[in-house]
C-alpha cells in the first residue's frame, strides 16, 4: 500500500493543474509577508484539497492526526512539499502544537484548519487564535470555490475540483492576535475569523458566476 500516497499526490497535482485558477485579494498575503514575520494560513476544512494544492512546496507545516488515515495524509502532504506533525485534540495535540509554534517562530509558514478536524463545520475554533498569540504571527484567512466540483457526503462537505474547473482562491485581511490578548479578545478574534472566512467563501462563489 506504500505506493498509494505518491499516486494520490500525483493525481491531486494533475487534477488541479488542469484547472484555471483566479486569485483574489493577494495583496492581503503580501501585507502580512511585509510585516517581516511568518504567516499562519487558515481555511475551512471543506477547502483542504484545493488549498493544500495551492500552497504546495512552501515548506509549510500542518498538523495531521495520529490515525491510520493520518499516516496516509502525512505521506501525501510530504510529496506536496509540506512538513507534518502528528497529533489531534486530546491525543498528542500539545506536543504537536509546540512543534508548529517552533516552526513558525523560525520564519516558516504554517497552516491550520479553522473548524478543526471534526467540526462543527464553518465554526472557527479557539485553538487557532491561541496559536497566533503564541507565535505572534498574523492569521491570513483564505477560502475557495470551484465550478464544476464535487462535494463529499462528509461532515464538512469536502470540495473536490473536477478536471478543467474554474477555481477561485480568495484571501482576506490579516488578523493579528496580541501577545497579551484576553479571553474576550480571543473570542472577538474567533468571531471575526469565522465571519471573514464565510464572506471569502461567498466572494469565491460569486467570482465564478458567469
Amino acid at each position: 500500500m506504500s505506493f498509494f500516497p505518491p499516486l494520490i499526490a500525483m493525481a491531486m497535482q494533475f487534477l488541479h493543474h488542469t484547472c484555471d485558477f483566479k486569485v483574489i485579494g493577494q495583496e492581503y498575503e503580501k501585507e502580512a509577508l511585509t510585516a517581516g514575520r511568518s504567516i499562519i494560513y487558515t481555511t475551512w476544512h471543506f477547502a483542504f484539497p484545493g488549498v493544500v494544492y495551492y500552497f504546495r512546496n512552501r515548506n509549510g507545516m500542518l498538523m495531521v492526526s495520529k490515525s491510520r488515515d493520518g499516516e496516509w495524509a502525512s505521506r501525501v502532504l510530504w510529496r506536496l512539499g509540506y512538513q507534518t506533525v502528528r497529533g489531534s485534540t486530546g491525543k498528542g495535540g500539545g506536543a504537536a502544537l509546540r512543534h508548529i509554534i517552533a516552526h513558525i517562530r523560525a520564519g516558516n509558514p504554517g497552516g491550520f484548519i479553522a473548524d478543526g478536524s471534526q467540526g462543527p463545520a464553518l465554526v472557527a475554533q479557539k485553538g487557532i487564535m491561541l496559536l497566533a498569540r503564541y507565535t505572534r504571527a498574523p492569521l491570513v484567512p483564505v477560502s475557495m470555490a470551484a465550478h464544476p466540483c464535487s462535494r463529499f457526503r462528509s461532515w464538512d462537505r469536502t470540495l473536490l475540483v473536477k478536471p478543467f474547473s474554474r477555481v477561485a482562491i480568495v484571501f482576506g485581511p490579516p488578523i493579528w492576535v496580541g501577545e497579551r490578548a484576553s479571553h474576550a479578545d480571543i473570542e472577538n478574534g474567533r468571531q471575526q475569523l469565522q465571519k471573514c472566512l464565510n464572506e471569502l467563501t461567498r466572494t469565491a462563489d460569486a467570482a465564478l458566476v458567469i
